[in-house]
């Protein structure tokens, strides 16, 4: 069974000067289907027929040997032939009434999801309850922490259809989890040319070299702090090497994170390139003995460069977080880092401002993230442990590039969406039609708090017991320092001065505070703004969060 592909360029497109995780997971996808698909006629479903030309030719750069085709949407009703229409992207409201033209049992409908936190995907995936979805539809779910949002946004909008319309019946799609993929055999290639590369960068025989790839972004993707911090450790017994092959929305990203390397990492040897070039990407993964991603933003679903990271071979440090939940595990492909986020209700102010556009998405999600702490302890650990071991790093580089073919290789992926739009033809044939068609407690459905939707990505719970302390040899000369930098996104914030988070960490002291402690001290601050002052210091090591007996 296959599906035909909802082509638009700028979906598949990753040589444009600002490449997003998406750009990279649908240029991945449909390369893949391209080699993979059972099919010898992949289909294309194209708004004009020089898009279905694009198409056809994409396809035959990766299977010249297939006859590929396209549906233009003025003659939708093609796709029935076909059985199922796949957007690289969620389903949308408006494809459920497009169809509805032809006639629900048409053609199953598939999508999948990428970042859920924008305000954009909140509204299509709660609008889908009130539009002509099907039990035949699916939406795929790249990881389980994103099934789980997913979840939550349906069981919010259908509370409030049942109290203000008394609505009984809710038709939602199916929800499956099939990660992303990611080709390993291009990957093992990267790897075969250690030598050449680090010769290349100048990386001598006894260098430890770190590798964080991707989008360059501390307010949208990873703060850098946890990963500086915990490098600047290691460096006093070992010889480091940080490469970050990225890139970055502008200058002023670019040279916060220089300011930070400078002042939180002055003993590691940085080394900074484009990762929009392929053979720069190439070096960058051949040259590494350990990847790292802290990934700690809410607009991350699942997290492309871990696996492709596994896929080379290399063993990975990254946060235990949304989707890297279930594709590392600890102590096996690498080192899961705990993470930290403040409790549902601390986030309601920040998802508001969003919601009366006060805030635009860069600002509410940069807040948020100062809110979610990375273990810098757990960090240096694991740092430590791979440095200090490399046959453990060849071990854990081994089981990763295992995993990764048996599971992530775009040939199983491939394989699973086409299992799986056979089970939907399945249920198209056999099942009944559905019917086409806030709570009151005055919150918008699509707006939840932030801390309450995300509330399975961290790892570790929150509670008013909790004891934080002062980091060990951090003085308020530093503690200043660090607050001033660009990447602790304090000036970005409009509800937390610098004087209240020095204030906080001065009364939290070496023996430590509750928060319950935080809360009587300061009374006259919302309880939301003081525990998420206790994160933001922990983010920057500044506090540490001392474990519960």
């Amino acid at each position: 069974m296959t599906a035909a592909i909802h082509f638009e360029t700028e979906a598949f497109d990753v040589t444009h000067g600002k490449p997003m995780g998406r750009h990279f997971a649908g240029h991945g996808f449909l390369s893949a289907f391209a080699r993979h698909s059972s099919g010898d006629t992949p289909t294309g479903y194209v708004g004009n027929a020089k898009l279905g030309a694009e198409f056809c030719s994409f396809v035959k750069e990766f299977r010249p040997e297939s006859s590929p085709r396209f549906i233009v949407a003025a003659k939708a009703g093609a796709l029935r032939q076909v059985g199922c229409l796949f957007t690289p992207s969620p389903i949308n409201p408006a494809q459920t009434w497009q169809r509805e033209l032809h006639g629900a049992r048409s053609w199953s409908l598939c999508g999948v999801n990428h970042t859920l936190s924008s305000a954009r995907a909140m509204d299509g995936l709660t609008s889908l309850l009130t539009a002509a979805v099907q039990p035949w539809d699916a939406i795929i779910c790249t990881s389980t922490a994103s099934r789980a949002v997913i979840e939550t946004l349906f069981a919010r909008q259908e509370d409030h259809l049942s109290r203000r319309l008394g609505a009984t019946r809710f038709v939602r799609p199916q929800l499956p989890v099939i990660p992303l993929g990611v080709d390993c055999e291009a990957q093992t290639r990267r790897s075969e040319r250690r030598d050449e590369a680090r010769s290349s960068l100048d990386i001598e025989p006894g260098d430890f070299v770190v590798l964080f790839l991707g989008r360059l972004s501390f307010h949208a993707k990873a703060n850098p702090t946890p990963m500086y911090l915990a490098l600047e450790r290691l460096a006093k017994r070992h010889r480091v090497v940080l490469i970050e092959c990225g890139w970055a929305a502008n200058d002023h990203i670019t040279q916060a994170f220089s300011d930070a390397r400078a002042k939180l990492c002055p003993s590691v040897r940085s080394i900074v390139l484009d990762g929009r070039v392929n053979d720069v990407r190439d070096t960058a993964w051949a040259a590494a003995d350990v990847f790292c991603s802290l990934s700690d933003n809410i607009q991350e679903t699942f997290g492309l460069t871990p696996i492709e990271a596994m896929a080379a071979g290399l063993p990975v440090v990254v946060t235990d977080w949304d989707g890297y939940k279930d594709t590392v595990r600890n102590g096996i492909d690498g080192f899961a880092i705990p993470t930290m986020a403040v409790p549902p209700g601390a986030g309601q102010h920040l998802a508001t401002r969003h919601a009366l556009e006060v805030d635009n998405y860069d600002s509410y999600i940069g807040q948020a993230s100062t809110a979610i702490a990375v273990d810098v302890d757990a960090t240096a650990a694991a740092f430590e442990r791979l440095a200090a071991d490399p046959d453990l790093r060849r071990r854990l580089g081994a089981n990763g590039a295992a995993r990764a073919r048996e599971r992530f290789d775009w040939k199983v992926i491939v394989e699973a969406y086409e299992e799986l739009w056979r089970e939907l033809a399945a249920m198209r044939t056999a099942g009944q039609e559905a019917p086409s068609p806030e709570s009151m407690r005055g919150f918008w459905p699509a707006r939840p708090d932030p801390f309450e939707l995300f509330a399975s990505f961290p790892s570790v719970p929150f509670s008013n017991q909790q004891v934080f302390a002062q980091a060990a040899d951090v003085t308020e000369a530093e503690v200043l320092e660090r607050l001033s930098l660009r990447v602790a996104l304090v000036n970005a914030s409009p509800d937390i001065a610098s004087a209240f988070l020095l204030a906080v960490w001065k009364l939290a002291g070496s023996q430590g505070t509750t928060v319950r402690g935080v809360l009587a001290a300061h009374p006259n601050t919302a309880p939301a703004l003081a525990v998420r002052a206790l994160l933001w210091l922990a983010k920057l090591g500044l506090l540490k969060a001392v474990p519960r007996g």
